[in-house]
């Protein structure tokens, strides 16, 4: 298996993953502030498309986010999607719906689809400035997928200290 088709296993598998742990999310449970410092799981599945948005699209592409470019603010109800210091706030204190968040991942799923399968090998040793260094792009790809497997598995547990299954094993 070569390398780009390894990566969009990965992205696949994140792909099925998340919509497991979302499947019968309500917007009770979108919108539940745990105890502590965590946030609502609407916040965190937020953040995660964001950060994929932003990474892919920005960062690799140099294009702007979908998150502008789609007007997914006024759609989703936040100014922003909280990342960098940016939203986190706002985003806690909105009441969020999972349709059009969903609506939104959809569309970064998309477009990092399409991304990933105009990479050429050559283009994955393509040097990506990130976090004040140098990286390979795959390096970057994985950063994305693993970025969001992390969060992910808070969502599940969010779900689970609700009382409602995360996962559906």
């Amino acid at each position: 298996m070569d390398a780009i088709a390894y990566i969009q296993r990965e992205v696949d598998g994140l792909r099925q993953q998340t919509n497991m742990i979302l499947k019968e999310t309500t917007d009770e449970q979108l919108n539940w502030a745990p105890p502590g410092i965590a946030n609502p799981i609407g916040v965190t599945l937020l953040h995660t498309i964001g950060g994929e948005d932003l990474f892919v699209q920005q960062w690799l592409q140099g294009k702007p986010c979908l998150w502008e470019s789609g007007n997914w603010s006024e759609r989703i109800g936040v100014e922003v999607a909280p990342r960098e210091g940016r939203g986190w706030e706002e985003c806690r204190k909105a009441h969020l719906s999972l349709a059009p968040i969903m609506e939104y991942q959809e569309a970064v799923c998309s477009a990092t689809a399409g991304y990933i399968s105009s990479l050429t090998p050559e283009d994955l040793d393509r040097k990506i400035m990130l976090f004040g260094r140098e990286q390979p792009l795959a390096n970057v790809l994985v950063i994305v997928v693993n970025h969001a497997i992390v969060h992910m598995g808070e969502i599940a547990a969010l779900k689970g200290i609700q009382g409602v299954k995360g996962l559906p094993f």
